[in-house]
């Protein structure tokens, strides 16, 4: 066999001596370096294409702790406006030009390449010291066109889930989301944000506005959209583009000066309790959409609408007072029934999606205001009545209280067109203007057949009599929300079991009770409400298969209280 041949005076052992040496000597260089030594400068790029099927080249790199930086141009000097966080290939990168110097680990190198980055989708430059091989220059990389700025990021056509065509543009994202401003201008008020970067989001137009300055860019250019918040149509800046931050290619001018924000429709449907009722888009600020009495901000806050977008319906519009919000004004309100109480209330159109001073499709609830003031209990004790309800004769009742009890005893008389409605529903009687609905079907509260059952629930039948008798729809809601109605109604005088913690029994407060008083129930008023008769009798809409009708007072449950309106 053949033989190595070693030069005179030379052992093995000093070789395999050289070679150990020569491998812990590379690998301290590497410890001390933090990164493997830098690969040869064949090491090419590869064309592809991108996410969004753009040609680009794919080149190995190397990835410090928090990630490449990509910076606004090709200068160390220039803002970090990116990073890239993936090393070996996965990056990609359109083309390669010259620039300042930059310096990473002991490398140096006046060569960049122009990328988009991982957390903001931010256009900008990495020094070619982040890359595989000899870090001054890579092969394969075609060179920039051009200067050395990044040019306005592109905009595709598309259509947005209304079927509006639009353009979706690059933009990148701080925390918190992308404003969306009432108008052109900072000055304007945030109304909604946007929460993804990247080419997610789509624009309607662009036009010029008002100059903004974010994170060292300033723009006057803005930007036509919606935001994914609370759906409330707006304005972005341009600074928050990828890009050159002041333009971006392919998206059509918006008119100037801007318009008002498009007002989105409303669209007829039925609320939960079957009632005709329009669903239209509304924002929601921190603690929900407030809930007004009447059409006055000044009528005090009832309850609280959560949920934006178009998943609030609302009976009708009418003119109130002029509500403030956010920079916005309007004389508009809507009536609709709150999320945490159930009360009916109003709600200024500030708070709606668009112009914020109307909404489409959205039908008038009448003339002036839906909330007249009720009749005041006469001063004097007022001109009393003699008549009689359900059967029963009554002397010097005030006329106002002897019709409610004859409006509410009109379900129990067989010859009057309402008997038809006599039968319990839950859940009736809560449509947009007071009378029969069909209720809610609901085996958890012993009403599994209700929604075939076209009549009143308790507080139904209350608002229903109310109303016939005053025409006046202020007792519209649930038995804890009327309670509170009632007490802000003018009113003759409050027999008050809640200032004793609500647990007294009904029996103990007979005494002071009259006839027409309407009663409440349970803890916070919750339970149930009636109408007092006299001689321990009740006209109420008692339970599911019951009919409505005349019962003993409610002894066994907790006594709320009791309002006596004249």
């Amino acid at each position: 066999m053949k033989e190595d041949r070693l030069h005179p005076g030379v052992t093995t052992r000093p070789r395999i001596l050289t070679v150990l040496l020569g491998l812990l000597l590379t690998s301290v260089a590497t410890l001390s370096l933090g990164w493997s030594t830098p690969a040869h400068a064949a090491d090419g790029c590869t064309a592809g294409h991108n996410a969004s099927g753009q040609s680009v080249y794919y080149c190995g790199v190397w990835v410090p702790s928090g990630g490449i930086p990509v910076y606004s141009s090709t200068s160390q000097g220039s803002s970090v406006i990116d990073h890239l966080h993936s090393g070996g290939t996965a990056n990609w990168f359109y083309c390669s030009t010259s620039g300042g110097t930059a310096t990473a680990s002991g490398y140096k190198s006046t060569s960049w390449a122009r990328s988009v980055g991982d957390d903001n989708g931010a256009i900008g430059y990495v020094p070619a010291v982040y890359f595989s091989g000899s870090e001054n220059y890579w092969a394969g990389l075609p060179s920039c066109s051009g200067g050395t700025g990044s040019s306005g990021s592109s905009c595709h056509s598309g259509t947005n889930k209304s079927g509006t065509t639009v353009s979706y543009c690059g933009i990148w994202t701080p925390s918190g989301g992308t404003p969306v401003y009432a108008s052109t201008s900072s000055g304007s008020g945030v109304v909604d944000h946007l929460n993804t970067a990247g080419t997610g989001n789509w624009f309607f137009c662009e036009q010029k506005g008002s100059s903004i300055t974010v994170g060292g860019y300033t723009s006057s250019d803005w930007a036509k959209t919606i935001g994914d918040d609370h759906g409330a149509t707006g304005y972005v800046p341009a600074v928050y583009f990828t890009g050159s931050q002041n333009y971006w290619a392919g998206m059509p001018a918006c008119s100037t000066p801007a318009p008002p924000p498009s007002d989105d429709s409303c669209t007829l449907g039925h609320n939960p309790s079957g009632g005709t009722a329009y669903y239209c888009p509304v924002w929601v600020p921190s603690g929900g959409v407030p809930l007004y009495g009447s059409t006055s901000t000044s009528s005090g806050v009832v309850d609280h609408l959560h949920t934006g977008g178009s998943a609030n319906w609302f009976y009708c519009r009418v003119n109130g007072s002029t509500a403030t919000v956010g920079g916005y004004s309007s004389s508009s309100w809507a009536k609709t029934i709150g999320d945490d109480n159930g009360a009916t209330g109003y709600v200024p159109a500030v708070y709606f999606t668009g112009s914020q001073d109307y909404w489409v499709n959205l039908p008038s609830c009448g003339s002036g205001s839906t909330n007249p003031t009720p009749p005041s209990p006469p001063s004097n004790g007022g001109a009393n009545t003699n008549g009689s309800a359900c059967g029963t004769a009554y002397t010097g009742l005030p006329g106002l209280t002897l019709k409610m009890m004859q409006q509410a005893c009109r379900v129990t008389v067989t010859s009057d067109s309402m008997y038809k409605y006599s039968i319990y529903a839950w859940d009736g009687g809560h449509g947009s203007t007071p009378g029969p609905t069909y209720g809610s079907c609901d085996p958890s509260n012993g009403a599994p057949n209700d929604c075939h059952v076209d009549g009143f629930d308790c507080s139904g039948l209350v608002r229903w009599a109310y109303y016939q008798a005053t025409g006046v729809d202020a007792l519209d809601g649930y038995t804890w929300g009327q309670w509170s109605k009632a007490l802000a109604l003018p009113h003759k005088a409050v027999i008050n079991a809640a200032s004793h913690g609500g647990s007294g029994q009904v029996d103990n407060y007979l005494s002071q009770l009259k006839p027409g008083d309407i009663l409440w129930y349970g803890q916070n008023a919750g339970e149930h409400v009636a109408i007092y008769m006299g001689n321990g009798k009740q006209m109420n809409a008692y339970q599911s298969g019951d009919h409505d009708g005349i019962t003993s007072v409610t002894t066994g449950d907790t006594f709320w209280g009791a309002v006596r309106m004249w």
